[in-house]
Order: C-alpha cells, then sequence, then structure tokens
C-alpha cells in the first residue's frame, strides 16, 4: 500500500509539471546545416466571420546568404462557398495602417468539397513576415470566384505572433 501511495504522488506530481509548463511551443528551431536554421511556426487559428482558418509557416535563415527571403505559408480553409477549388487572390491586411500583404505563387494541396476544406500553399518575403509579427492586428482574405473569405483577427494568432517575435525575428536581427 506505501508502494503504491508513491506512485500515486509521483503521478500526480509528473502531471502537474506537465500541465503547469504550458503544453507545446509555438515555434520550433532546426539545425539544416553550417550557419543555417529553419523556423517552424506550427499550425495557429484566424477566427472570421466566415469561420476558422489554420495556418502555419516555415522560414529558412541561413546567414550571410542574401537568397533566404522566402517564406513558405501554408494555410486550410473552411467554407461552404463555391469555388474553394480556385483560390484567386490570398493577403494579409495589416492594422493600423492597412498594410496589404499579398502572398505569391499559390498552390492547391487538396480540396475536399464533401466536407467543405481546402489546404493551399502561398509565399511571402522576410520582410512581409517582419510586418505580420509586428502588426498590431491582422485579417487574412482569400478571394475565390464567388467572394472574399475574412478570417481574424481572433485566434490563437496574436498570443503566436508575440513569441515569433522574440524567439525567431528578434535573434535573426
Amino acid at each position: 500500500m506505501k508502494h503504491l501511495n508513491k506512485n500515486v504522488f509521483l503521478l500526480t506530481l509528473i502531471c502537474c509539471l506537465c500541465v503547469s509548463c504550458g503544453g507545446v511551443r509555438p515555434i520550433e528551431l532546426f539545425y539544416t546545416g553550417t550557419n543555417s536554421t529553419m523556423y517552424f511556426i506550427r499550425p495557429f487559428t484566424m477566427n472570421g466571420d466566415e469561420g476558422e482558418t489554420e495556418m502555419d509557416i516555415t522560414y529558412r535563415h541561413t546567414t550571410g546568404n542574401s537568397d533566404t527571403n522566402k517564406v513558405i505559408c501554408k494555410f486550410t480553409f473552411y467554407s461552404e462557398w463555391a469555388g474553394i477549388e480556385k483560390v484567386k487572390d490570398v493577403y494579409f491586411l495589416l492594422q493600423p495602417e492597412s498594410t496589404k500583404i499579398t502572398l505569391t505563387n499559390i498552390n492547391r494541396y487538396f480540396v475536399e468539397r464533401d466536407n467543405n476544406i481546402a489546404r493551399y500553399e502561398a509565399q511571402m518575403t522576410y520582410g512581409d513576415l517582419k510586418k505580420f509579427i509586428a502588426a498590431s492586428s491582422c485579417t487574412f482574405h482569400i478571394t475565390i470566384p464567388s467572394t472574399t473569405l475574412v478570417y481574424g483577427p481572433k485566434g490563437s494568432v496574436a498570443k503566436v505572433r508575440e513569441i515569433v517575435k522574440r524567439e525567431m525575428i528578434d535573434l535573426i536581427e
């Protein structure tokens, strides 16, 4: 019985420590070679009147290489509107100055019409990523043939932007 009480105490202590650690970090760093680091910003959400979009961002930084300017942004969105398989334009609208950051090279990964889900990849520059992180608020716009879907500014994006600034942008600059 004494042995069982000790095990229950240890299990309870470990659970409390895990909960107090705050869970998974929103940004992961990977060594990718000499003077090269890949930053992966884990999926975060942007909620709006149209529902929710989930987004993750990858950036590879190589010290001394000016060619490391490409940021990959992958996003999944849910919509009952027709035409989610034909995304025409994707952009962030930053506040308070209404700066528009247009994503380029839009590629479709998949569309599940039965579930109203689509996943795409697009690119932006590192300079645009810094603007997105520094903005006080932003919305994410996806233009399909029938409408423009607007996501944000609510969701986990605000918390993630604070951590990315501290653990990525400030380290690179």
